[in-house]
């Protein structure tokens, strides 16, 4: 009503409902005086479907009064149309009269109370001075009382049969702890029940009864999904299934003290100690129950008095984890015996560390303990053996790769007297490839392989040939060296042969990334050298005639050597290289 309606009474009527609207006035600033009471009023109604918004304005308000009806269940302030909150600042100017109304303190009040004890110490109105009149054990508490002493967690809501409360029992709500109890100690019970309220967090208490077994198809073992507690104490079980331990497993307290175990499975391992409680148990121990030893807490845990398990031994009682494996009829083994065993286990067990240590690691383990022998070993590489100083494996497919090759890295190493071999460069036409990858590498020293990326099936097919090779010369001979230059920078899971690999864990590689004229040093330091006679060449006639004279004399020497080991063929093309070699280089400088 839009006016100055200031007074409405409706006293001793049988009014048995009341609409929203009529209570909260929204359009006028303010009232004085509303009287409902003495009516029988039970419910609360929204029939408008009105909604509080965030604008709406409830004005000052009055008195309200609700006194001498027949409330018993609180409101639902989401069906009476606040949907998110039910306080507001003016809606605090409302005086509120629910007295004398039997009210039921359950999970519905619980919600208001828990909101509006903020609002208690800061003013007071007689909306809170509800007085519980259900349940029997709350009856005529003030719930202002219960919200002071911050006892909040007596509301409960009880469940019935229709609930699945098993018969006998006390099953209710308890949302203050958000659980639900089913209460059946001391009922008399002989067996566990056939059905549990279909809750989640369920806490049942079966003790002080004379339950004398759990069976498997048990009602437990049906809902252990849903229980967080549990209490079967003081009961006549002896023997628990060792399915339930399984079962139980993320259970937060189980109790089975009180009863008459005569034995206990080794399931109950499933289980932590703290988890659950046995009391005080008395067993005919046996050796094979020497695990509850390591099972047990110790005395200085918290939980030490949750399970005491003690044996019959020479007629005492005897804490079993005061008995050693002797008290308990364990078999005897000597000191000398138990220390064979455990060498003998350290031993098998070094020996299969070692085992997979060397099989992952055996590249590696080779790379080092060859170069060990090297460092300590003196070695004397013959000349006359080799007929090349170095293999170069690349790939022929890169321009990039073969022009730095034949511009830089190949002039530098031959003006240094190093013999090369360059597979495209140094091949012979009509060649089987295989036939001379294996000739011309069983004649080389060193090996230079150039890790790049791309390359057509073709020249994978002869660059992992040249590789398998290299490595098997470099294991079978201990003057061979191999020397890695990464150029694409390739981490060691980028290459398939896990030899080659090994180089690049190592770290015993030459990084292409180093652009400085270092790089070519790096490689030629990095070769196995053999004395030669041949001096370095010179641009002076002199030097290029004693070029020619020491070629001529090693031709010689070649030929020589020829008549008696037949090594003519063997290096036939090694002549024919330094004969080009020679008319080259005089050919560049004018002088032949």
């Amino acid at each position: 009503m839009v006016g100055s309606l200031l007074r409405f009474g409706a006293r001793h009527n049988l009014l048995t409902s009341m609409e929203v609207t009529n209570i909260l006035w929204t359009k006028q600033p303010a009232f004085c005086k509303v009287d409902f009471s003495y009516n029988q009023i039970s419910k609360i109604t929204n029939e408008l479907r009105w909604e509080c918004k965030e604008n709406t304005q409830f004005g000052y308000g009055g008195k309200v009064y609700f006194n001498n009806n027949n409330f018993s269940f609180f409101f639902d302030f989401s069906e009476l149309g606040f949907k998110s909150s039910f306080y507001t600042e003016n809606f605090l100017d409302y005086y509120f009269d629910f007295r004398e109304n039997k009210w039921a303190c359950d999970r519905r009040i619980y919600r208001f109370a828990l909101k509006a004890t903020a609002f208690l110490e800061k003013q007071h109105r007689t909306i809170y001075d509800i007085k519980c009149y259900s349940p029997p054990e709350l009856r005529n508490v003030y719930l202002p009382e219960l919200m002071k002493n911050k006892a909040l967690d007596l509301l409960i809501c009880n469940l019935s049969i229709a609930d699945r409360c098993p018969p006998n029992c006390w099953c209710f709500y308890q949302p203050g702890k958000s659980r639900n109890v089913v209460n059946c100690s001391g009922t008399g019970r002989t067996k566990l029940p056939s059905a549990l309220p279909y809750k989640t967090d369920l806490k049942v208490d079966f003790s002080n009864n004379q339950i004398s077994r759990i069976d498997k198809e048990s009602i437990i073992l049906s809902y252990f999904q849903n229980i967080t507690s549990i209490d079967l104490s003081y009961n006549n079980i002896e023997i628990l299934p060792d399915e339930l331990f399984y079962k139980l497993r993320n259970v937060t307290k189980i109790n089975f003290s009180g009863n008459k175990m005569k034995k206990i499975s080794r399931a109950l391992q499933a289980l932590k100690p703290c988890q659950i409680y046995f009391g005080y148990i008395v067993l005919q121990c046996e050796c094979k129950d020497t695990w509850l030893q390591h099972w047990l807490p110790p005395s200085h845990s918290k939980c030490y008095n949750n399970t005491r398990i003690y044996c019959i031994y020479n007629n005492e009682l005897v804490n079993i984890l005061s008995m050693t494996n002797a008290d308990l009829g364990c078999a005897f083994y000597s000191e000398y015996i138990l220390w064979l065993a455990i060498s003998l286990a350290v031993i098998a067990l070094i020996i299969a560390v070692s085992s997979t240590i060397e099989y992952y690691f055996r590249f590696e383990t080779f790379i080092m303990t060859r170069k060990l022998i090297k460092y300590f070993k003196a070695t004397n590489v013959p000349l006359e053996l080799y007929c090349y100083d170095v293999y170069i494996s690349c790939c022929e497919d890169d321009d990039t790769i073969r022009h730095w090759l034949t511009s830089s890295l190949v002039p530098f190493i031959e003006d240094e007297n190093i013999r090369v071999f360059l597979p495209f460069r140094d091949s012979e036409f009509g060649r089987s490839r295989e036939e001379e990858i294996i000739a011309t590498m069983s004649k080389s020293l060193n090996f230079v392989i150039i890790l790049s990326e791309h390359y057509d099936d073709y020249s994978e097919t002869w660059i992992e040939k040249e590789r398998k090779y290299a490595w098997f010369n470099y294991k079978s001979d201990l003057n061979r060296e191999i020397v890695i230059i990464n150029y694409d920078m390739l981490k060691y899971k980028d290459i398939t042969k896990k030899y080659l690999g090994a180089f690049l864990k190592l770290h015993t590689f030459i990084d292409f990334s180093n652009h400085t004229k270092r790089l070519n040093v790096k490689v030629y330091h990095s070769l196995q050298h053999v004395p030669k006679t041949v001096t370095k060449k010179s641009k002076t006639l002199n030097d290029i005639n004693a070029f020619k004279a020491n070629f001529i004399e090693l031709e010689t020497a070649i030929e020589s050597k020829s008549n008696h080991d037949h090594r003519a063929s063997k290096c036939s093309t090694s002549k024919l290289y330094l004969c080009v070699q020679v008319c080259t280089f005089l050919n560049r400088t004018n002088l032949m």
